[in-house]
């Protein structure tokens, strides 16, 4: 099939995660691994280690078999989501070039930036040029983050000299994708471009700065006046970054106010008390369709209160609650583990670039993934379906490009070794 058909299929699905449309994301996705796997299914088998994410929700499923039925199969259905989007970019590393894949993803940031910024100034007017979070907030959550990882593509092809675009476009592209990211106003946003640009530099860091660095950061948090994040207002994307650490952070619950102003806390509060005083075998495997009891009914919808709640916004207290110990594990070691192979690449000045640019991509896109599911369970949300995807791209081609050098490396070594042996013999 035409590799336009899947750039145009993977840009489809960037707008329909922009509207946060489950069935669609999930349709797009499922329709290009069904229409890859027609001609490329040997490429599934590098999907393999990521199945192991399915072993902690099955254990959790045996757990809590007793547990309502809908809601076991809810929560199976969220622990699918990494493996779906991984296998989607896996595949795709099959159908589409390098440089097609990467563009695409740049014009995937673009149409997102182009689209926040049309539907802002719709909402709020031209006023959401200079007050971004306000409009955000009017037109509701919506949002996306392939304008940091169209940022991150650009900048990392532009730091390993792979030219994609000219250098009128690279800075026209890169200046739509940076106001994308300023129309969003989001904290996730922020987080997941900071992972990206941190990588940019991070290969030049030594390590004899990292322990008095974490000294002074120790010391720094320790005599801050914890006040100090509380922002005046929550009416500016500022104001809502200094609240971040007031909303998550756990602590005393003595009124209905400190539920509501720091409820994402309150809630990790409760899920991690009630795991607490599970089973051993809650402890272990949690189990799957189990509900955290806020001990009191919280407005978490219109005109709803709940006071169990079947999902949270801590997503590796989600993977706690929902699968244990086992679980929390499971994604570390394979996250972690995966950091580690690519970081040895990346950190190589004499890597090849194309290598070390996948290794930046597969270590941004982890870290991405693993710091905003502490607050917007990213692993089970189809609004980062593309970093999950780029993920998937990145480790297919990483390993790819490795086997096919070592090939060469082989096949070197051995014409060398019978050039030699001739010579001898001559």
């Amino acid at each position: 099939m035409n590799s336009r058909v899947y750039q145009v299929l993977l840009l489809m699905l960037v707008v329909a995660s922009f509207f946060h449309s489950q069935a669609a994301v999930l349709g797009l996705t499922f329709l290009v691994i069904v229409i890859s796997l027609y001609n490329y299914s040997a490429s599934v088998k590098m999907v393999r280690l990521f199945t192991i994410l399915l072993i902690p929700p099955i254990l959790g499923l045996i757990v809590g078999y007793e547990n309502d039925t809908y809601l076991i199969l809810k929560d199976f259905y969220y622990f699918s989501f990494p493996l779906i989007f991984l296998l989607c970019g896996i595949l795709l590393a099959s159908q589409l070039e390098i440089a097609d894949f990467l563009k695409t993803i740049v014009l995937a940031g673009v149409t997102a930036s182009i689209i926040v910024t049309v539907i802002s100034i719709a909402y709020t007017g031209f006023s959401a040029l200079t007050n971004p979070y306000s409009a955000h907030y009017a037109m509701g959550i919506l949002g996306t983050p392939a304008p940091a990882v169209a940022l991150a593509c650009l900048l990392f092809t532009k730091k390993f000299n792979i030219r994609l675009f000219t250098s009128f476009w690279f800075n026209i592209l890169l200046a739509i994708n940076v106001m994308g990211i300023y129309m969003f106003a989001s904290r996730s946003y922020f987080i997941i471009l900071m992972c990206f640009l941190f990588l940019l530099i991070a290969n030049r860091i030594k390590w004899s700065w990292i322990t008095p660095l974490v000294v002074t950061l120790i010391i720094f948090f320790t005599l801050l006046p914890t006040d100090i994040f509380t922002a005046k207002s929550s009416d500016t994307f500022l104001g809502k970054l200094l609240s971040s650490f007031n909303e998550i952070s756990i602590g005393n619950y003595n009124t209905e106010q400190d539920i509501n102003i720091r409820y994402r806390g309150y809630e990790s509060f409760m899920a991690l008390d009630g795991y607490m005083k599970s089973d051993t075998k809650g402890i272990i495997f949690g189990g799957l369709g189990k509900l955290v009891d806020l001990k009191t009914f919280v407005r978490l919808g219109v005109d709803t209160d709940y006071r169990y709640i079947p999902v949270l916004h801590n997503g590796w207290l989600y993977i706690l609650v929902k699968t244990g110990a086992t679980g929390v594990l499971t994604y570390l070691v394979i996250f972690f583990g995966l950091i580690t192979v690519n970081w040895k690449k990346y950190a190589d000045a004499k890597s090849k670039p194309i290598i070390r640019l996948f290794a930046a991509l597969t270590i941004g896109c982890i870290l991405s993934l693993m710091l905003t599911n502490y607050i917007i369970t990213s692993f089970f949300n189809v609004e980062m379906s593309i970093i999950m995807i780029t993920l998937g791209y990145s480790y297919m081609n990483f390993y790819s490009l490795l086997s096919r050098l070592k090939e060469r490396e082989e096949a070197e070594q051995l014409k060398q070794d019978y050039i030699n042996n001739l010579s001898y013999s001559l």
